[in-house]
């Protein structure tokens, strides 16, 4: 789609630049008559182009020339505002100059001024090509006829603006129950797929409700309790399985990483292995058959009622590509449900009722909608309190609705409602078609990057630039232009279609790169953003540095270029040279805003000085050493962003010239530059050094009145005049970080003082105070002085002997102490027993690590605590409070002294408990936890007694690990009990619990526990060396119709048993060890999903069975079985298409070369060969037809 409504963007452009040209600092570099004239003449012009902007909005779509004038007239416009820019920017250095150098030096640069100004000469060109296009809007016929300037627009008063405290909850959803409950009962039949995982496929057009109707599904409770694990991930136009399967991996474990494909899907198998899980895909538009085969390797190993839902405009993808199980084609909403959305959103809270002449046109509006709700829903919020009848009429007849572009209608009606927003809120709108479809961005991010592109100029408003964003950005979001993303972080994204309005507002000012070549770009593109992938190219390509280089070359020929976004793609290090950066930095001068975040980048080079627009320069997470000193001469530099760039250890020492820096996000640097208090527009600091001796640090960060959000200081314990620390203004910081390392432990009462100095605002929600050597906590650390505090760390304060009272604190949620080896009791004192107030009445998360004193702890009542965390606590004997009637979540380690746990306790809501490392304890639980889910008992070597009496019939998941004088433990009735893991507990005596629930059994090292009966629902066992191990006659593996994994080991056991497995139909891995006969009972051939085999230590084992290998075997290793290697002719391996990794652990006795001509298959990539001492030759014929082998490893 073209450039829309052009017009209304250049309004609110026009009125800039006026109000640059008009401003003191230029009016103070030019002579003023001069600027008089000048800003007459301009006003004039654009008088004249602004008479028909509106018009030539609605005819562009008619005449092609139309529009071709309406690009010109924009890109002129971003001429004239880089021009100004330059010229304030002299104007700034100049001034700055006048201040540092003598008198006669000012006079003759003065003087050079008024007789050689550079610019003026410029600026009349642009004048020039202004009235040029003013003249032409004649020949174009724009203004002869009726005034289209204000078709369709309703006013919007900056003072009526709508705030994000308006915006309707997300639960308001008409029309969806029935799909929701069909879709819900789909999901809890868990309808067999087969031999793959089902896959739901909602279809529909775009903005029909698709992602919502799978967020109402996937927050469902029924479907909460029904999954054990759940993901949610955002796919795109851009397919790439690498990037899609890494994004899949952290939805389910955010801490999971990998650098390559195989090592993601492997950690991907293992953890969806035996899970019920429900995965849903949003947004598929693409892909082959071949890569949504790769991409969902991984998901047929989870537990059988798995589903993945995915949402998708594209039938023909739903039903040929994923070949989806079952099909939900979603429809338009019914017209009593439009209606009924509209009047939730237009009205919020009123009866239309009251409005009778606003209902009919209402109606109407709805009708022309197309049942589609975004559009409903958007058109809807425009009008919230709107009431005017003139206003809604000129909506219902506007042209514009006959403006259609695809999708039903849909963007005619985005365009709508953005035709009929304030121009300042076109402006920052537009400015996000730099983000591809998909992209999550943050709102104090997005806000800056508005700023750095000068959208957020509030003249004649007391109000910050920050402030006015922030008003913007809720505008925006609150007619659903912008929405947060869905899951648990705190950013937003933008519908598909409003992503594409973006796109056509922007039209070829805004471009977007993937892949490997740069398209479309010309010499009016003043913004991109690069986005790499996995699959865009060759990886060496990616990696090489000229390669980059040569991708970005054509990027310095756009001299106009105001953003340069290069993004980091999942999978890709990109790297620049100090060529290319050279080049970039001398030739792209008008850039506001440069993003390297990610890349591989330890130096910027000198010429980084060159970019006197810069605003926003972002190098988080970049390998960068040092900054150039050249980074001092970005006058007009707004936000520096360094989070995370470790190598970093200080700042240029010329830093306190960047007079209009604004945000600074550090990572923890050694020391602060000299006069930081001169950057007196800094509102955000993310961290502050005070270095010893040099107090005057301090005294700088006291200048800094404008600071507000997080801020860390650390070195406090360098201060020994208090009275600095007093001067210190953190009335609107939320959160702070006191760090009092440095200093001497003589100084405990001058920390006192300090921190007593430090008191903060009663608005404070988070605060860390760490290495602290006061002997007591300050007077203001309690609940009058602290009323909206959440989060409070202790960490490190030695020399305290007590706590302070925090039990008063009403809105403390989290607390953790850390390292605090001066407490010995906590008692009534911490919960501030004298007050009548209910101690802790919010508290939700404990935590005690590293009290190595700690003896005794007075307990009470916490009514709202969830989790609680009680590590290295050595010298503690009791532990818990004995009713806590919330708790779920229990961890104890490393508490050598403790006997008893919960014994006594009530614990009804208790869902996970873990214990490790307490070899004092005996007992550890009550009989009765009616919620546990989730046990863990490690390394308690005196306990006895752990649950045979309790009743657990919610129990999941059950571990113990060395408790070697445990005898009774396993009770023989837990019917939720799915995974069951029993280790180095030799004295235990007991048999396998019942469970037809059962998934995965790991039984090690325990020689009384009997194997003999195993539930028959297994998909995971593990039986690994275990004396006495015997199958019973009737049961010997057969019947196991769903085992995927196992994992037999006899090394140690008094015989090997008899084994007859015939588990066909879905065993992927097997691994036997320690086997003692000549040959296995197995009919291996007839597993054919089989794809991994590995046998160990079976030195009697001559052959393998008849029949061979199955044919999709992809691994295979063979460790320390002599005989069998000397067969290794006869096994077929060339027969095997499927294998990729073959591995052999053998002296390789009486063998002269390896391997034999044909002994393996063309397809193998990963060659391995251990222990091999005796190998004399590696035959090099054998290799030539092995293509595919890429690794090849010989360790001896």
């Amino acid at each position: 789609m073209a450039e829309l409504v052009a017009g209304a963007f250049l309004q609110s452009s026009f009125q800039v630049i006026i109000e640059k040209l008009a401003s003191v600092g230029i009016r103070d570099y030019f002579s003023s008559n001069n600027v008089d004239e000048l800003v007459k003449e301009l006003n004039i012009a654009l008088d004249s182009i602004n008479q028909v902007l509106d018009e030539a909005e609605i005819k562009q779509y008619q005449n092609k020339y139309v529009k071709k004038w309406l690009d010109e007239l924009k890109h002129v416009v971003y001429e004239a505002d880089q021009l100004l820019d330059e010229i304030s920017t002299d104007a700034m250095i100049n001034k700055q100059k006048a201040e540092s150098e003598p008198l006669t030096t000012n006079l003759l640069g003065f003087v050079s001024a008024l007789t050689t100004n550079p610019f003026e000469c410029r600026l009349n060109e642009q004048l020039d090509k202004l009235e040029l296009l003013a003249k032409q809007k004649k020949d174009l016929r724009l203004g002869e006829g009726p005034s289209a300037s204000n078709e369709g627009l309703v006013s919007w008063k900056p003072s009526k603006r709508l705030s994000s405290t308006a915006l309707v909850d997300e639960s308001s959803i008409y029309g969806r129950d029935v799909d929701k409950e069909k879709l819900i009962k789909f999901l809890l039949e868990g309808n067999d797929g087969g031999n793959r995982v089902p896959i739901i496929s909602i279809v529909g057009l775009g903005g029909m409700g698709k992602t919502t109707l799978a967020k109402l599904v996937y927050n469902d409770n029924k479907i909460k309790k029904h999954f054990e694990l759940k993901a949610w991930v955002y796919v795109s136009e851009s397919f790439d399985v690498f990037g899609l399967t890494k994004a899949i991996l952290k939805s389910f474990n955010p801490s999971a990483d990998g650098e390559y494909l195989d090592q993601l899907q492997h950690q991907l198998q293992d953890m969806l292995m035996g899970k019920k899980y429900l995965l849903v895909l949003d947004d598929i538009w693409n892909g082959s058959v071949e890569y949504w085969e790769q991409l969902l390797l991984p998901f047929n190993h989870g537990s059988s009622g798995s589903m993945i839902i995915v949402t998708t405009r594209e039938k023909e993808v739903a039903c040929h590509v994923l070949k989806s199980t079952k099909l939900f084609d979603l429809q338009q909403l019914e017209k009593s449900n439009c209606w009924r959305l509209f009047v939730t959103h237009a009205f919020q809270g009123k009866s239309v009722c009251e409005y009778p002449n606003l209902e009919t046109i209402g109606r109407k509006i709805v009708d022309k909608c197309g049942g589609l709700p975004l559009a409903i829903k958007s058109l809807a919020q425009l009008l919230h309190k709107k009431i005017s009848e003139h206003e809604w009429i000129k909506i219902l007849e506007t042209d514009m609705w006959r403006l259609s572009d695809g999708d039903h209608n849909i963007n005619s009606v985005l365009r709508l409602s953005y035709h009929n927003l304030p121009s300042d809120l076109k402006r920052c709108f537009a400015y996000c078609s730099i983000f591809p479809k998909g992209y999550r961005f943050e709102k104090e991010v997005l806000i800056k990057l508005w700023m750095a592109e000068g959208l957020l100029k509030c003249c004649g408003s007391d109000k910050s630039e920050e402030e006015f964003g922030n008003e913007i950005f809720g505008d925006l979001e609150s007619i659903s232009f912008f929405q947060r993303s869905f899951g648990t972080y705190e950013d937003y994204c933008m519908h598909d279609l409003v992503n594409d309005l973006t796109k056509s507002v922007s039209g070829e000012f805004c471009m977007q790169i993937e892949g490997a070549r740069v398209e479309g770009i010309n010499e009016r593109t003043r913004h991109i953003q690069f986005a790499f992938s996995s699959q865009c190219g060759d990886d060496l390509f990616l990696t090489n540095p000229n390669g980059v280089d040569n991708l970005l070359e054509p990027i310095c020929e756009l001299k106009g270029l105001r953003s340069l976004m290069l993004g980091q793609g999942m999978g890709v290090v990109m790297c620049i040279t100090n060529n290319m950066q050279h080049d970039l930095f001398s030739r792209l001068k008008f850039l506001r805003m440069l993003t390297f975040s990610g890349w591989h980048l330890s130096e910027l080079v000198d010429e980084i000085g060159k970019l006197k627009l810069l605003r926003y320069l972002d190098l988080t997470y970049t390998g960068i050493k040092s900054l150039p000193d050249t980074i001092c001469m970005l006058y007009n530099l707004q936000t520096l962003l360094l989070k995370d760039c470790y190598q970093l250890t200080e700042l240029p020492s010329n830093f306190s010239k960047l007079i209009n820096l604004r945000h600074l996000e550090l990572p923890c640097i050694k020391k602060m530059p000299k006069n930081m208090g001169k950057l007196n527009n800094l509102q955000t600091l993310s961290y502050f050094i005070v270095e010893a001796h040099n107090e005057s640090d301090l005294k700088d960060l006291a200048k800094l009145n404008h600071l507000h959000g997080t801020i860390h200081i650390k070195g406090l314990g360098n201060v020994s005049d208090t009275a600095d620390a007093a001067t210190l203004n953190l009335k609107d910081i939320e959160e702070l970080h006191t760090e009092f390392n440095g200093g001497r432990e003589e100084m405990a009462e001058s920390n006192l003082l300090v921190l007593e100095a430090l008191k903060p605002n009663s608005n404070l929600k988070k605060l860390n105070i760490t290495h602290y050597k006061g002997s007591r906590f300050p007077n203001w650390l309690r609940g009058c002085h602290l009323p909206n505090l959440v989060s409070l760390e202790l960490k490190g304060c030695k020399l305290c002997s007590c706590l302070p009272t925090l039990g008063q604190l009403p809105s403390l949620k989290k607390l953790s102490i850390y390292d605090c080896e001066g407490i010995k009791i906590i008692d009534e004192e911490f919960y501030g027993n004298n007050s009548t107030i209910v101690p802790f009445k919010s508290l939700e998360y404990l935590r005690f690590e590293d009290m190595v004193n700690w003896e005794e702890w007075i307990c009470v009542r916490f009514p709202l605590l969830k989790e609680l965390y009680i590590e290295n606590c050595p010298k503690l004997k009791r532990v818990l409070p004995q009713h806590l009637p919330s708790l779920q979540n229990l961890w104890i380690n490393d508490c050598n002294m403790l006997e008893e746990c919960l014994c006594l306790g009530e614990f009804p809501l208790l869902k996970e408990f873990l214990i490790r490392n307490c070899p004092e304890l005996k007992r550890a639980l009550p009989q009765h936890l009616p919620s546990l889910q989730k046990l863990g008992v490690f390394d308690c070597n005196e306990l006895e007694e752990l649950l045979c009496l309790g009743e657990f019939p919610l129990l999941k998941v059950f571990s113990i690990r060395n408790c070697l004088e445990l005898k009774r433990a396993l009770p023989q009735h837990l019917p939720s009990l799915q995974k069951l893991g029993v280790f180095d507990c030799n004295e235990l005596e007991a048999s396998i619990p019942k469970s037809d629930n059962m998934i995965e059994l790991d039984i090690q090292n325990c020689d009384r526990i009997l194997v003999n009966e195993l539930p028959t629902s297994l998909k995971k066992l593990l039986l690994r060396r275990n004396r006495y191990t015997e199958f019973s006659v009737h049961q010997n593996l057969i019947n196991f119709p769903f085992l995927e994994a196992l994992e037999l080991n006899w090394s140690g056991s008094v015989k090997c048993p008899s084994l007859d497995l015939r588990c066909y139909n879905f065993l992927r891995d097997l691994s036997i060890k320690g086997w003692c006969s000549s040959s296995l009972p197995l009919e291996l051939h007839l597993f054919t999903k089989l794809q991994s085999l590995y046998l160990y230590d079976c030195p009697e084992l001559e052959s393998l069975p008849m029949g061979g290998l199955p044919s999709n075997l992809i691994q295979l290793g063979i460790y320390n079985c002599p005989k069998l290697i000397g067969s290794r002719e006869e096994w077929g391996l060339f027969q095997l298409n499927s294998l990729k990794c073959f591995t052999v652990a053998d002296e390789f006795e009486n063998v002269e070369s390896f391997p034999e001509e044909n002994l393996l298959p063309p397809t193998l990539e990963i060659l391995q060969l251990y222990n091999c001492s005796k190998l004399r030759i590696m035959n090099k014929k054998s290799f030539l037809h092995l293509k595919s082998l890429n690794r090849l490893y010989i360790l001896d």
